[in-house]
Formats: structure tokens, C-alpha cells, sequence
């Protein structure tokens, strides 16, 4: 088991990594993309602007040395963005369309799964919000029917949750109010098992 400290770092590292690679994935075609060193998780847009948002909210948690590092790493994304601003746009609605599918899909099993699977898989929700944050800022525009579809999907979870703790690791907790991602706090409501 890792502590905070240990987690934080790991996913700077992430971050520093995703950052570094970005150019040549906004360049490709590929929708998820292997990092070096081996282990990390694959690059996606949303991956990527979910640890920022995170790492951002925990800044004060760092080391000094550690701060700099993770504002070299957002200046340089900043500065690639700017340079590809269509086709972050473009590449980032590709990503909102795969994760909007698959946040669906997940919707119509959460129930007859337990708690540590909706923790495993949520993140598709987070990353959800965090693309759709970004689009929400010049020069980027957001598609109502985006914030229109979530919307529902969100009404539909609402409507079978159930409240209660945090799934993530307490380390992620700060970064994410529950005022506002409501749907890390607790869990969907199971189905009664049925016999036959």
C-alpha cells in the first residue's frame, strides 16, 4: 500500500510523462497511447487533464523542488495547446464521444456490480468533467449537447445513488469537492439478487 506522499508522485511522474508525449499523440490518430516507462497509465486527453486539475488542487502537498516540476510540466502543455488549439479541440471531442459510450455502457451494470467496481470505473466520469472544463475555456468551445447528454446520464445515476464515502484513495479527496463530483461520494444502488 502506497502512502499520499508516494501516490502524489507517482501521478506528477504520470503527469510529466503525458505532458511529454502529448505533441506526438495530438499528432496520431490513436486514442489511447503507450508511455514510457512501462506501468504508467495510457495517455488520453482526459487522463491527462484529470491529473493536472488533481495535482493543481494538491500543489500545497509538495515539496518545493516537486512544485516546480509540476509548473514546468502545465506551462509546457499550455504552450502546446496553444500552438494546436483545433486539433486539441478536435482530438478532445473524439475522446468525449468514446468516454460518453462508455460511461453509458457502465451505467447499465453499475447496479449489479459492487462498490469497488464503480471505483475502478468512475474515472471515465472524471475525465468526462475535466475535458469538458477545458472546452469550457478560450479559445475552446463547448457543444451544448455535450453538458445536455451528461446531464442526463447524471439525472439517470442520480436517481439509483446511493450516498456514502469517498471511493478514491482519501489522498485524491481535497482535489474533488463533493458539492461537485457527487458521484465519488457513494455509490449506485445495488439490485436485490433475484433466484430462480
Amino acid at each position: 500500500m502506497q502512502n499520499a506522499q508516494e501516490i502524489l508522485l507517482r501521478d506528477l511522474m504520470t503527469y510529466e510523462a503525458m505532458v511529454n508525449e502529448m505533441d506526438l499523440y495530438l499528432a496520431s490518430e490513436a486514442t489511447h497511447w503507450t508511455l514510457v516507462p512501462p506501468g504508467l497509465p495510457k495517455l488520453t486527453i482526459g487522463g491527462c487533464l484529470m491529473r493536472q486539475h488533481r495535482l493543481l488542487a494538491l500543489k500545497s502537498q509538495f515539496h518545493p523542488e516537486e512544485q516546480v516540476r509540476l509548473d514546468t510540466a502545465v506551462n509546457k502543455l499550455k504552450r502546446l495547446l496553444s500552438e494546436q488549439v483545433v486539433r486539441f479541440e478536435q482530438r478532445t471531442y473524439t475522446e468525449i464521444r468514446a468516454r460518453l459510450s462508455e460511461w453509458i455502457a457502465y451505467l447499465g451494470v453499475f447496479s449489479r456490480h459492487g462498490r469497488e467496481y464503480y471505483a475502478r470505473v468512475v474515472d471515465t466520469r472524471v475525465v468526462l468533467q475535466a475535458m469538458i472544463n477545458k472546452l469550457q475555456q478560450p479559445p475552446y468551445r463547448l457543444d451544448k449537447k455535450v453538458i445536455e447528454e451528461l446531464a442526463t446520464l447524471d439525472k439517470n445515476l442520480k436517481g439509483r445513488w446511493q450516498p456514502g464515502s469517498f471511493v478514491w484513495e482519501s489522498v485524491w479527496k481535497p482535489a474533488y469537492p463533493e458539492d461537485t463530483y457527487w458521484w465519488l461520494y457513494g455509490s449506485p444502488k445495488q439490485e436485490p439478487e433475484t433466484t430462480t
